[in-house]
């Protein structure tokens, strides 16, 4: 009954993301910028009158063809109904799981998502302001993802699901004490803004997370959390539904509030279950688009050039092979954190 519930989850959040998508899609358009503008636009200054310089390089603009953005709450607004439904049918086969640790585990996981995306969408409402088609600045942006990364790790402590170790291949578990609360705020500020620099290219990160999902559905099925699969399932059912816009040739984006939830639960559900070494392996995608844009900071200072010539691993490999081809290198990375996530699981 219980795997029921998961294919009833899945299958509403497709079908809810598809309906909310069809409904916000033209309100959404209205707000994205003229094609070009992203483009054209002034850099951002500083008080001192340079520019604004964003992860080490020029930043992908957030709509660069004039596409809309904040695509994301369309497959959040599904995944939240559908999540909600499949562990009411989860509940009904077990009455137990309603007032116990599970539902606890599930709301944290899912608030982890929630936290940094409410940072994502402050970052895209701003974008809205003609001056700041760039969305905020970096200082008052990482300042916005760090307390809402610094919540969520202080809500997975209040609600006793912190983990306080590490798992790692070859040296097993390593006992971090006080030192896990701020090292998992830190992961999922990294991970916020690793999965912020991928949503610009077509289906990169709503494909990355996708299989990311699947994945982390087998990793929970396997340490005996089965029904909170609910939450990945319903969230990979909204992002199949969300694939048929952002795919190549994209008419929505997921925006900065999507790419923010996506990090969240990519991190956060596996925090919520105490295996923060799975959030390590099924953010792969998102951690080669992180350390591109430290490589990109770093030849950009000391050679005082790029080293590549967009602002993102995921634009890169877009200009080098096309939209597709960038598509498929994320998804193939993904594939192999989730093998490695799922052989964590097993060990």
């Amino acid at each position: 009954m219980i795997r029921f519930a998961l294919i009833a989850a899945s299958v509403l959040g497709f079908a809810l993301t598809a309906a909310v998508g069809n409904l916000l899609l033209p309100l959404l358009r209205t707000l994205a910028p003229p094609e070009g503008e992203g483009q054209d636009a002034p850099r951002p200054q500083r008080r001192d009158g340079a520019p604004d310089e964003d992860d080490g390089g020029d930043p992908p603009t957030p709509g660069p063809r004039g596409l809309p953005a904040m695509g994301g709450l369309c497959f959040i607004i599904g995944a939240l109904a559908a999540v909600g439904v499949g562990w009411a049918v989860v509940c009904l086969v077990q009455p137990e799981l309603l007032g116990g640790g599970l539902t606890g585990r599930l709301i944290l996981g899912l608030g982890c998502g929630f936290l940094l995306g409410a940072a994502g969408l402050m970052d895209d409402l701003a974008r809205l302001r003609p001056r700041q088609v760039l969305g905020l600045r970096t200082g008052p942006r990482l300042a916005l993802e760090g307390a809402a990364a610094a919540a969520a790790s202080a809500a997975l402590w209040a609600g006793g699901a912190m983990p306080t170790g590490l798992r790692l291949p070859a040296v097993g578990y390593v006992e971090l004490g006080a030192a896990a609360a701020p090292l998992w705020a830190l992961l999922l500020l990294a991970l916020a803004e690793s999965a912020r620099l991928s949503g610009h290219a077509d289906g990169a990160a709503a494909g990355a997370a996708f299989v990311a999902m699947l994945g982390l559905m087998g990793a929970e099925t396997v340490l005996g959390f089965f029904p909170l699969a609910v939450l990945p399932a319903a969230l990979a059912g909204a992002l199949m539904a969300f694939l048929l816009w952002n795919f190549y040739p994209a008419r929505l984006l997921p925006g900065s509030v999507g790419c923010l939830f996506l990090a969240g639960a990519v991190g956060g559900i596996p925090l919520s279950i105490g295996r923060a070494d799975l959030a390590l392996a099924l953010a792969l995608p998102f951690w080669a688009e992180g350390l591109a844009a430290l490589l990109q900071g770093a030849w950009r200072r000391w050679k005082g050039r790029p080293l590549f010539k967009a602002g993102s691993l995921s634009l890169w490999l877009q200009k080098r092979g096309g939209a597709v081809s960038a598509f498929y290198v994320f998804c193939a990375l993904a594939l192999l954190g989730v093998l490695a996530a799922l052989r964590a699981a097993q060990l």
